[in-house]
């Protein structure tokens, strides 16, 4: 007896040395510990449906129908009207007194003139909302019956990670090609092909609130954290879930997606991401690109010399550039010609593929070329996430 309190008290004091030294720790796991503690307790924790609204009358009827429909009842919806001038702050009233009818928590607030933008409707949702987790949904697009039940069941399994699904597309007709690349990614390539597009869409994300404050939420406009150079204009839109998603992987966080589609996601001619333009696209992937992966190589080629290629190349920090030792292609006469560099005064060459030294990032676009591309990869023996990485 008189061993085992001496043991307990030599950890006693082992775990105060600890905690002395390095106190933050000590008390992030001491929180963590309460939380978890907390939620082995709560067994039907409470949900926020976070939905930005801007201009979006014509299909708030469907949406919200979608979330009365919901299996999993311990809902409540935050929802943030964006300037909407449409009637949508008039719907917004009526469909407040519709769900305290049904008992569930309904909290809109919003702005008359000047919108805010996507990313900061959200963060103003995500504040005045008190759910533990966080169910993302825009306001043009429906819920299955099942999806916060099944994604909630998920995410208490994994608190550190975006937990997204598989989606429909309406119209049917609309981004075909995104939509069954999406769909089809495996568990490995959502990972692998992170920087070719977002691998697990906003619209289906659902995650403890845990993982929005520890990333600080979402860019906004005025935000200083874009990953831009002196030389770069900040954009006139800002692609905020693309920042939030690899700002999440920066901190180490996890994706998991269900297979099955939990979510319509709808295509609206004209909505705010359809006006972010494919080089702000590649610009916001490739602060993180460089951060995770060009920091580790000593030298590579890029695949394609292209306008991809060329855009990639220029939008690169100075360091990263240094690194390049030459493009590859298929052309004849992008190989003969080479690139020229008029900024730094350099010529470039661009060999072809079968002589192309990895590691590679490859510039072209994926299932564009009736299989030629994947063919030419296949045939380099290369091994995906160390040897090259699709960037577009």
């Amino acid at each position: 007896m008189k061993l085992n309190w001496g043991r307990r008290r030599v950890r006693e004091e082992e775990d105060r040395v600890e905690n002395v030294k390095f106190p933050k720790r000590a008390k992030r796991e001491e929180e963590e510990k309460k939380e978890e503690e907390g939620e082995i307790g709560e067994m039907s924790p409470l949900v926020s449906i976070i939905v930005p609204v801007h201009n979006a009358m014509p299909y708030l009827e469907e949406t919200f129908e979608s979330v009365l429909r919901q299996t999993y009842k311990n809902l409540e919806v935050s929802v943030w009207n964006d300037a909407s001038s449409d009637g949508s702050k008039e719907a917004l009233i009526r469909w407040e007194k519709i769900f305290m009818e049904k008992k569930i928590k309904f909290v809109s607030s919003g702005v008359e003139e000047n919108p805010l933008g996507a990313g900061a409707a959200r963060n103003r949702c995500v504040k005045q909302s008190t759910g533990s987790y966080l169910c993302i949904l825009d306001a043009d697009d429906v819920c299955q019956p099942t999806r916060v039940e099944k994604q909630l069941e998920m995410a208490k399994k994994h608190k550190n990670a975006i937990v997204g699904s598989g989606f429909t597309r309406v119209p049917e007709d609309s981004t075909t090609f995104y939509t069954d690349w999406c769909n089809s990614l495996t568990e490995k390539q959502i990972y692998l092909q992170q920087y070719r597009e977002l691998t697990i869409i906003q619209p289906t994300w659902f995650f403890h609130r845990r993982v929005y404050e520890r990333i600080g939420g979402y860019v906004e406009h005025e935000s200083k954290i874009l990953d831009l150079r002196p030389d770069q204009k900040k954009p006139e839109m800002t692609p905020s879930d693309l920042y939030f998603f690899h700002r999440h992987l920066d901190f180490g966080g996890k994706l998991i997606r269900i297979d099955e589609p939990l979510v319509i996601y709808r295509y609206v001619s004209g909505s705010v991401c359809s006006r972010i333009s494919r080089r702000q696209l590649l610009r916001a992937r490739l602060g993180p690109f460089e951060r995770r992966v060009l920091r580790n190589w000593k030298q590579f080629t890029i695949w394609g010399a292209g306008r991809d290629g060329k855009n990639f190349y220029n939008d690169l920090t100075d360091e990263s550039r240094d690194k390049i030792v030459a493009f590859c292609d298929i052309d004849e006469k992008k190989i003969k010609r080479g690139y020229h560099d008029s900024r730094r005064r350099k010529q470039v060459p661009v060999v072809h593929f079968s002589e192309a030294k990895p590691p590679i990032v490859i510039c072209v676009a994926m299932g564009r070329s009736g299989g030629a591309l994947e063919k030419n990869i296949a045939s380099l023996g290369l091994k995906e996430g160390v040897d090259y990485w699709h960037f577009i």
